[in-house]
């Protein structure tokens, strides 16, 4: 494990090639704002890490390692970004300056927890992750249905949440609809348009957009 200020160097190779390119020493010291020699340094030790391919004045680019590994990171900053933007309420500079310092510090385990919660891909660097994306796709998982098409007496665990509207997303967190708690359908009632649910030991009503947007795994 590489420490925050060698994933930082990652990170900004990534920016600076998207994995497929040779990034000059002189380049990355300017994009990061610190000294050649400093660049230099850094790389060597990247280079014995296995995780850059690193050449004195023909530059430096990641390896099939390093690359999956600043994608890793990317990723994660992605989610705190938007998690901080679209759950919290932060505005983008501020969650930008904190994604850059939580990043190194969250675990994959809460990285995929939070996608989850937020029901979309955050972006390419999804690829990296460890867990299939379930709010991307259900093809090759085991969730049956959305809530909304759940039978009375119905249970299972909250899979993931998906809605394009990010505050419908943030009003399911609020209410309890959070990825891994266990939920039984207690009753519909469709001349109402409303959906009762028992969520661990609460009794919520959710009128059908926003039960279709609760996604359930019945899986034992």
């Amino acid at each position: 494990m590489t420490t925050g200020n060698r994933e930082d160097y990652l990170i900004n190779i990534l920016r600076l090639t998207e994995g497929e390119n040779t990034t000059k020493t002189t380049e990355l010291a300017v994009y990061m704002s610190v000294s050649p020699a400093s660049v230099t340094e850094m790389l060597k030790a990247l280079a014995n890490e296995g995780l850059v391919e690193y050449e004195r004045y023909h530059g430096v680019k990641l390896t099939e390692e390093g690359l999956a590994y600043a994608r890793q990171i990317r990723k994660k900053h992605h989610v705190l970004e938007n998690f901080l933007i679209n759950v919290l309420n932060v505005d983008r500079m501020t969650a930008h300056e904190e994604a850059c310092r939580l990043e190194h510090a969250l675990s994959e385990e809460s990285a995929i927890k939070m996608c989850q919660m937020m029901g979309t891909q955050v972006d390419s660097d999804c690829q990296s992750c460890s867990v299939p994306c379930k709010a991307a796709s259900s093809a090759g998982t085991n969730i049956t249905a959305s809530l909304s098409d759940l039978n009375p007496g119905e249970h299972g665990v909250i899979s993931h949440l998906r809605n394009n509207d990010s505050r419908v997303i943030k009003k399911l967190i609020m209410m309890g609809f959070v990825p891994g708690r266990e939920l039984t359908l207690d009753s519909s009632l469709p001349e109402e348009n409303m959906t009762v649910v028992c969520v661990e030991n609460s009794v919520v009503a959710l009128t059908a957009d926003l039960a279709s947007s609760v996604f359930i795994d019945t899986a034992e």
